[in-house]
This record gives structure tokens, sequence and C-alpha cells, in this order.
């Protein structure tokens, strides 16, 4: 077998495992029961962090509430020494199974979702809950109402939605099949998918299954579809790993310093390079100058082909998205995603299957939807925008990739 052939085979057979996934919610647990770690951890979007000095405000806003929910100090002062000590591991929460949004923080005693492929139960996916609107985490402020909202999502809320989706699980699949026919994209619009799932929870709640604080925060939670479908599509990244000379990205994200990827041959690697800002339609010039680069592991779904990289099916998504182009003299990858997924029927032009050599090909990344947070730690999220991925990461996979070819 030629070697071209060999590598179209290896792409197709991970794309066709990832296709196979059919992640479905069945679970909240907490974080230390299900993620293979010990002791005081913390996981983060993005690439992992080899100095803690260069933390981004954000993040490290994010880490120190994390730090304080956990009880591990009492006040600021004494969680920045902790964090800056070996005491607290910091890893990178993809390769952990996880996926957190933008500056979120998923610690030991957080409540996480649990989104498991029903046909390999053991293959499970995870992400923090969404917080809603207001002072939350993902953000990246620090502040006592920050913490009292971390605290109710997890003490509260938590329980009350564990107890609900034990009686029955939901399947995600047709959950974004509906919601991307409707208009959403599955990442910086998910109003649709989110009021499925707040339909179906209520439904299996019944009349005495949630309190009405849980009740109104899901029908106010135009986001809370977000946090489940970035835990299933890191279930299905998860299908399609360790296949030899596969270069189908698994894992994509940014820790607002770095941006990186991970490829099927060579799981539990990064390649890296700097995480240039996202780009904002009409953006004064504080935005562009306040702006963060980009961060947070819900690069993966547009990885997956929902947000910016399903225009075809989000009219709003897509308009946005041609003002960015036209404005910054940026190109939309239309040909970078080509293969259907055989489960999602309703939303019909939707495509998947990123790898890093038809990155590599067409010279172009994929393009990512991502809020745009205050790179000072101080006003939160700024709006939203595009990222238009840079090609050294997937230049550098496909590098390793034929250097393994070589000495083999």
């Amino acid at each position: 077998m030629n070697l071209a052939l060999r590598r179209h085979l290896a792409d197709s057979l991970a794309v066709d495992a990832m296709l196979g996934c059919r992640p479905r919610w069945t679970a909240i647990a907490t974080a230390k029961d299900v993620v293979a770690l010990q002791g005081r951890y913390l996981l983060h979007a993005g690439p992992p962090i080899t100095d803690r000095s260069l933390i981004s405000p954000p993040q490290k806003n994010s880490m120190l509430m994390a730090i304080l929910f956990e009880g591990w100090a009492t006040d600021r002062q004494g969680a920045e020494e902790l964090l800056m000590s070996a005491e607290v591991a910091l890893h990178a929460a993809q390769d952990h199974a996880c996926a957190v949004p933008l500056a979120d923080v998923l610690s030991p005693c957080m409540q996480l979702l649990v989104i498991e492929d029903e046909d390999c139960p053991s293959r499970q996916g995870f992400s923090t809950l969404n917080g809603g609107d207001g002072p939350v985490m993902r953000v990246g402020q620090y502040g006592e109402e920050v913490l009292q909202r971390l605290r109710w999502i997890n003490r509260h809320l938590a329980p009350q939605l564990q107890a609900v989706v034990a009686r029955s699980p939901i399947d995600l699949l047709p959950v974004a099949d509906a919601a991307l026919a409707a208009g959403d994209d599955c990442h910086g619009r998910t109003q649709h998918a989110s009021q499925l799932i707040a339909q179906a929870l209520l439904l299996r709640a019944g009349s005495d299954g949630l309190d009405d604080e849980a009740r109104r925060f899901l029908e106010q939670s135009a986001a809370f579809f977000l946090n489940l479908w970035m835990a299933a599509v890191k279930c299905c990244f998860l299908a399609a790993e360790d296949v030899p000379d596969s270069s189908v990205v698994t894992a994509i994200g940014g820790n607002g310093r770095q941006f990186g990827i991970q490829v099927s041959a060579m799981p539990g690697r990064w390649f890296v390079t700097a995480a240039d800002a996202p780009l904002v339609p009409a953006a004064d010039e504080q935005t562009r100058q306040r702006a963060l680069g980009a961060i947070g592991d819900s690069a993966i779904v547009d990885a997956f082909g929902s947000g910016a990289m399903a225009r075809d099916l989000a009219p709003l998504t897509a308009q946005r998205l041609a003002q960015t182009c036209s404005e910054h003299g940026r190109a939309f990858p239309g040909k970078l995603l080509e293969c259907p997924h055989p489960r999602l029927l309703k939303s019909q032009a939707y495509r998947t299957g990123l790898d890093a050599r038809q990155v590599c090909r067409l010279e172009l990344g994929p393009v990512i939807s991502l809020g745009v947070l205050d790179k000072q730690g101080l006003c939160g999220r700024l709006d939203g925008g595009f990222f238009f991925s840079p090609l050294k990461p997937f230049q550098a996979a496909l590098e390793a990739l034929e250097a393994t070819d070589a000495s083999a």
C-alpha cells in the first residue's frame, strides 16, 4: 500500500470511529470520583501551562476562585501563594477527557457533566456545568459574587439535575440536530438547543423534581447546552484517538497565551503556537486593545463542525462571520470539512472530520467562534468574535507524523 493511500485510510478510520460515537448525558458527578487524578489539581482550557508566571489574568482569577471554593485557602493572598507553589497541580483539561469553556476551571470537588458513548459506556467526556448569565467563573473575573454563584451551581443546582438525569439519559445528537436545523450553530448560538434540554429536564422532573430557582435558571440559560455539547464532542474525539498515521484533530483549544491541537496518531502530544485574540466585527479600539488571546476548549465544537464552521446552517453566525472576513481580509475554509454526519439528518449541510493534512493542503485552518475576554481580568467578556486558527500547529503535527514514518 502506498503512503498516500495509507494516510487517507488512517484519517478515514479515525473519522468513522468518531462518527460512530453516540453521546448521551447520563449523570452529574463529582470530579474527584471520575477524573483519574489524585490530590489537589486544577484542570484548565487549552494546552498545558508550563510557566505559572505567564498564566493570563482571567484564567488566574478563575483558578483563585476554584482554590477558595475548595477551601484550600481562605483569602486571595493565600490562594495566590498556593497557586504559584507546586502544591496544586495544573493540567490541560482535554488531557483528562474534559473540556472547559473560556477561563473556566475544574477542581476535585466541583460537579461535572458526564457524557458517555451509548455503545461504549466506558468512553466518557466531561465538562463543567454552564453557570448561565451573571457573575460566572468562565469569564475570568474575581469576586465574592462569582464564588457564591459557583457554590450555588455545584451545591444546589447540580444535585437536583443529577436526580432528574438519573431517571433517563438524554441523547445529545438529536438535540444538536434539531437545534442546527432551527438556526443554532451549537457554540455561540445555543438558544434552541438549551430550550430543548430544559424541556427534557422539566418533563423528566415532573411537578416536584426541580425547585422554582432551578426551573427559572434552566428557562433563562440560553447557553446551557454548550457545555453538554463540548463534553459530547470530547467523547466523540476520544473514539477517534490512537489511530496510527491519522492526522484527524482530537483536541484543540487555547489558554489565552497559547493555542494548540492534538491529532489521533499522537494522543496527549500538543502542538502549539502563540494565541492571537479573536477578531470582533466592528470592534472599537478599546475592545481590540483589551482582548485576550484565544482561550477555551469550546474550540472543539468548531473542529467538529459546529460554531463558525456551521455557518451554512446558522444565518446570524454567517452574517457576523462574513462581516469579520470582509473587515480583516480573511478567507473562510469552505472545503475544510467534507464528511456528513450520519446521525445529523435534519441539518443536512452539517460537515465534520477535521484533519491536519487537509488544513495544510488548503493552507486554511478552521474558524472558531470564541468569547473575547478582557486580558486584564477586570471586565469579563467583552464580546463574541472569531479566531482564525494559525497553520503552525497543524504543520508541526504533520512534520511529527512524517518523522514517525521516516523512523519506522
